[in-house]
């Protein structure tokens, strides 16, 4: 499983977050029939390598429904995940599904990492001291998490920030590798998903 499916979290929102208060006064909050459509740039800074490995694509988050993650450079990959568990695919080809019940961290980060786009940090207050800086035109958020021995947990620390919408994150592994994600034409709507995103969550689906 690659890291990319851990990105993807900060994505998903259950309808039980999806609506939270929002703690910076500058960030839109998300209702639970709106859908977030916006595209990524990441760039994974991994020990042994002599540059860092990018990748960039597109992604839809429906908090009814899940979120369509697809990395389009340099290879086009689809990750959809749903409370139903996530299935991958190269091409058009389908090449793993895991039912939720195969990924239960997956899905507690579901629930946790969630409240970071939904703007309900109250959310991840459980797994993760929070820090709020900054103001409503450039807030920051720094999440670190309260079991440091939790093998589980794959981030020594997580920096959120932005304006209307999350900008950037910056995840930290212990090991010294990181990812950037920088989150670019961010748009809400309130129409239903289009039936190419309906197609995709339903193939999650067993």
């Amino acid at each position: 499983m690659t890291r990319h499916f851990l990105l993807a979290f900060l994505f998903l929102f259950p309808s039980s977050i999806a609506f939270a208060a929002n703690a910076n006064a500058g960030q839109v909050v998300m209702g639970n029939s709106d859908i977030l459509r916006g595209r990524f740039i990441e760039e994974r800074n991994l020990k042994g390598f002599n540059g860092p490995m990018n990748s960039e694509g597109h992604f839809v988050v429906a908090p009814e429904h899940g979120v369509i993650w697809g990395v389009e450079k340099p290879f086009p990959t689809t990750t959809v995940i749903t409370p139903s568990g996530l299935v991958q695919s190269v091409g058009g080809i389908n090449v793993m599904r895991l039912p939720a019940q195969k990924i239960p961290f997956m899905l507690h980060l579901y629930d946790m990492l969630g409240g970071v786009l939904a703007g309900n940090w109250k959310a991840l207050e459980t797994d993760f001291t929070v820090a709020r800086s900054g103001d409503d035109q450039n807030w920051q958020v720094l999440l670190l998490p309260r079991r440091t021995d939790n093998p589980a947990m794959p981030f020594s620390s997580i920096t959120v920030s932005g304006h209307q919408f999350v900008e950037n994150v910056v995840l930290l592994k212990p090991d010294g590798d990181s990812d950037t994600l920088t989150f670019l034409n961010e748009a809400l709507s309130s129409k239903p998903p289009s039936a190419a995103e309906k197609l995709a969550f339903n193939s999650v689906h067993p």
